[in-house]
Formats: structure tokens, C-alpha cells, sequence
């Protein structure tokens, strides 16, 4: 019986050591193995990628009714002070124009007046002088006179500033056409091109004509009225229109030693006067001299409200030395 309770208390206090002794580990045991587990790495599928560092940061949408700013390039080169057409300078011009005016009766005559010039009309002559009118602007002041005559017989009678013809009556008529302009060029707008720059200007002009007439017939013999009053059978008279005159020019440099340039104006009041003006312009540059070529149509019409009135069509090729002094003035 004490062996029997000996042995029962032997395997109790065995039992009771190893419990014991297993406690103690795990007490100790776990603690490290939880620490453990905390410090090892997560694994890769749970690690976010690092973020990009060569990738720039993401731009915000612009918000609803805000203007979006594009960036500009750099801004068009600015235009000289001095264009190569404009600048202080001083052109005589010689035209080759044939056509010759026509006389009319207007509104206000009592008897007809038709009376064509035939035959060619001199060559005219003009000068032309530049003045810098602001940046990249010019004043010019253009005149030219033609002359030429006329050697008719008339169809039909006509009444000539006062002095009457009958038909078959040979008449001799010469006439001066002198014109005046003065133009504003203002440039409104440049086409900047890798190699040149195309130029557009707007024209705001003054123009002035007035036609000289002067007719005789020659084989009429002059007469003396009741009152002693002489009739040579002569006739003279003048006929002129100033209008304002509006139009564009563009032009532009072809190298360094060329330029062209097309310009035109013009302004009518229906049943009234009328002005037409179109040139077309090629020019050889030689330092500060200038040589042009071109062709020339102007037309104008005086006022046909009058007794008599005016038509004439120039049209012809035309030259010019221009003598420029450029820079800023």
C-alpha cells in the first residue's frame, strides 16, 4: 500500500514538473515568436510599389468655366520704324498714257456738248515725295499732269462753255489735266515669312483733278453782234472735283535688291463724282536709289450736275527713279 502511494505521488509530481516546464516555454517562447513574426518583411504582394521619381506630378483638370491658358511662342519680330517703301524720299515719274478725256453736257446745259478728243495724249509727268507719317507709316504726295489735244470734225452741233458750234464745223481743242493727291499709308497688318514679310496697309487719301479745256475753229471767221461785242469762236473753261478716296496696298520684299507692291483707292457718289485709282508696282533696289516699273489705271469723272462734266480712262505703263533717305527721322 506505500509502494502503491509512493509511485502515485511520484507520477503526479513528474506530471506536475513537466506541465510546468512546458508553461515556462511557451511564456517565453511565444512572446519571441510574435516579436519575430512583427519584424520579418511583409511579403511582396502586400509592399505598395515606391512612387515614381522621373514622372511629373499629375495636373489637376481645369475647373468647369475657367479659360484654359495655352502656352504662346515667342512673338512676331516687330516692324521697322522706316519700311523699305516708305521713309523721306522724292520720285519723278514718267507715264506712258495715250487715252484722252471727253467732254459731256450735264444736268444743267441747254444745249448738247458732246465732244470726244482724238488722236493720243502726251506722255504725263509727275513726282512723287515720301514723308514718315509714325512707325512703319508714310504721307505721300503724288502729282501729275497730262496734256494733249484734239483735232474734230463735228458730227453734231455742241456748245462748248458758252460758245456754239454748228455740225461740219472744224474744231481745235487742247486741254491740261492736272491731278493732286495725298495719301495716308497705314500699316494694318504683317504676314512674317521665314524669308520676307507681306505687308497690308490702308489708304486714306485726299484727291484732287481739274481739266483745262480750251477750243477754237480756226476756219470760222470771227463775228461782232449788234452791241460790238466780237465773236472769235473760242471757247475755255475748267472742270475740277476734289474727293476722299479709300483703298488697301500690299506689298513685300523679294530679296534683298527687289520689291512689288499693288495699290488701290477710289470713291463715287452715284450721279455725282467719281475717282478711281489702281497701280501695280515693281521696283529694283541700288542702295538708296530705287528704279520702278509698272502699270497705272486712273479714272475720274467730274461732277455731272453742272453744265458740262468730264470723263477720262488713263491706263499705261509708267517709270520712276526714287531717291530715298531712310532711317529714323
Amino acid at each position: 500500500m506505500a509502494s502503491i502511494f509512493f509511485l502515485t505521488r511520484y507520477n503526479l509530481c513528474t506530471s506536475s514538473f513537466s506541465m510546468s516546464k512546458s508553461l515556462r516555454f511557451g511564456a517565453v517562447a511565444l512572446p519571441l515568436m510574435i516579436l519575430g513574426w512583427a519584424s520579418t518583411p511583409a511579403r511582396a504582394q502586400d509592399t505598395p510599389p515606391p512612387p515614381p521619381t522621373s514622372a511629373p506630378p499629375a495636373q489637376a483638370p481645369p475647373a468647369a468655366g475657367m479659360p484654359v491658358v495655352v502656352p504662346s511662342g515667342p512673338p512676331p519680330p516687330k516692324d521697322p520704324y522706316i519700311l523699305d517703301d516708305g521713309g523721306l524720299y522724292i520720285e519723278p515719274l514718267y507715264w506712258l498714257n495715250k487715252q484722252q478725256p471727253t467732254l459731256h453736257a450735264g444736268a444743267q446745259a441747254t444745249a448738247p456738248a458732246y465732244f470726244p478728243y482724238n488722236d493720243n495724249a502726251k506722255a504725263g509727268i509727275g513726282l512723287e515725295i515720301g514723308i514718315p507719317a509714325g512707325r512703319a507709316n508714310t504721307l505721300r504726295i503724288t502729282y501729275f499732269r497730262v496734256q494733249g489735244y484734239g483735232n474734230v470734225t463735228l458730227a453734231n452741233a455742241a456748245t462748248i462753255f458758252s460758245e456754239a458750234y454748228t455740225a461740219g464745223e472744224f474744231i481745235n481743242a487742247t486741254y491740261k489735266l492736272q491731278t493732286a493727291k495725298v495719301s495716308w499709308d497705314y500699316l494694318s497688318y504683317t504676314w512674317h515669312k521665314p524669308s520676307t514679310a507681306i505687308r497690308l496697309k490702308t489708304l486714306y487719301e485726299v484727291q484732287y483733278v481739274n481739266t483745262a479745256i480750251n477750243a477754237d475753229a480756226p476756219f470760222v471767221a470771227a463775228t461782232t453782234d449788234a452791241s460790238g461785242n466780237a465773236d472769235t469762236n473760242m471757247a475755255s473753261g475748267t472742270k475740277s472735283t476734289v474727293l476722299p478716296t479709300f483703298g488697301m496696298a500690299i506689298g513685300s520684299d523679294l530679296g534683298k535688291f527687289f520689291r512689288w507692291e499693288l495699290r488701290g483707292s477710289g470713291f463715287g457718289i452715284p450721279k455725282h463724282s467719281a475717282i478711281g485709282d489702281v497701280s501695280g508696282t515693281f521696283a529694283l533696289r541700288l542702295g538708296p536709289v530705287e528704279i520702278l516699273a509698272g502699270e497705272k489705271f486712273y479714272y475720274f469723272k467730274t461732277s455731272p450736275k453742272s453744265d458740262l462734266f468730264v470723263t477720262d480712262t488713263l491706263q499705261g505703263v509708267y517709270g520712276g527713279i526714287r531717291y530715298a533717305w531712310r532711317g529714323k527721322l
